[in-house]
């Protein structure tokens, strides 16, 4: 199964990996196909609206793009329409929500938060219209990083494992159902080629797998660098170096460069190859962009690379950052 199938992705990671960015990205070539889709923040400060140039993204769903909408779920929202979808009346959700002892109560409860903005998105994946068809084609979420996001994806387990009736009960196996499908569900993880988030990638791997019962899609390897130089011309290069007279500032420091560059590749390509080796998943590559600031070009770039390799009209290892 390709990951263009499933309605419902989510991207998860260590922090700092740019998964908001492969979400983003990712979202994008979704709409692009067609697809009627719906980019999820949970409660973040917003960056999807300086990738697309939008209004800034809140709770409401707004278009930051053709066919492309987006919006940042905050518990405190997700709750007002949750309460809504149940009481109907406005002034009853807020006779019995906003009540100082309800209200008091309801922060009291471990994972309460997570659940609703879980349940936000289960609502939206699975929203139909009048007429029987789905509101959206597309659910990407971009969910918490790896502590936070194993405690969020666990918690409809962890309830229906503490209680077996009730509405809360039978919300939290609807959404752990879904999780668990994967013919609906896509859950992917973002990394960088570098020790810590490879760690942290396999680890996670392994604890949605043992402890939830959830299956990774693929891998996301974000921020490759692709090599400038064969390795004729990186020897070439270190000879330089040392031949170079230690004067000559200008040409050391550009020799320098090439052969830090040099290495960086090296180690990067020791990390994925261990991801090549360690995980039986799809593995997709996105190279690094030099750039000071993520904007729309680049986001638009990655999302055709990452459609490319998906569709599998182009080999991942064969991706350039030009």
């Amino acid at each position: 199964m390709s990951l263009q199938d499933q309605r419902f992705v989510l991207f998860s990671g260590k922090g700092g990996v740019g998964k908001t960015v492969i979400s983003s990205a990712y979202a994008l070539s979704c709409a692009r196909r067609g697809e009627r889709t719906l980019l999820m923040e949970l409660n973040v400060k917003d960056k999807v609206s300086s990738f697309f140039g939008s209004s800034s993204v809140g709770s409401d769903i707004v278009e930051v793009e053709d066919n492309l909408f987006a919006v940042n779920v905050t518990p405190d929202a997700a709750l007002e329409e949750y309460g809504l979808m149940i009481l109907k009346v406005k002034l009853i959700y807020k006779a019995v929500f906003e009540n100082r002892i309800i209200s008091s109560f309801l922060r009291s409860i471990p994972g309460l938060n997570d659940l609703l903005m879980l349940g936000k998105a289960y609502f939206h994946a699975t929203e139909v219209a009048t007429d029987g068809s789905y509101v959206w084609d597309k659910v990407v979420v971009d969910a918490p990083a790896t502590g936070h996001g194993l405690f969020f994806l666990q918690i409809p387990s962890v309830i229906t494992g503490f209680i077996s009736s009730g509405h809360m009960y039978e919300e939290a196996k609807r959404i752990q159902d879904l999780l668990q499908d994967p013919a609906k569900t896509a859950l992917n993880l973002v990394t960088l080629p570098e020790e810590m988030p490879v760690n942290e990638t396999l680890m996670m791997r392994d604890e949605l797998q043992e402890r939830m019962g959830l299956a990774t899609t693929s891998i996301i390897a974000n921020g490759v660098y692709p090599p400038l130089f064969s390795q004729e011309q990186y020897d070439w290069i270190d000879e330089a170096r040392d031949a170079v007279a230690p004067d000559s500032e200008l040409l050391g420091g550009f020799l320098d460069a090439a052969s830090f560059r040099g290495q960086r590749v090296d180690l990067q390509n020791e990390y994925l190859e261990r991801l090549e080796n360690e995980v039986d998943l799809p593995l997709y590559y996105v190279p690094y962009h030099f750039t000071d600031r993520v904007t729309f070009p680049v986001i638009s770039k990655i999302a055709d690379q990452l459609a490319a390799q998906i569709s599998g009209e182009q080999e991942p290892t064969a991706l350039s950052a030009q």
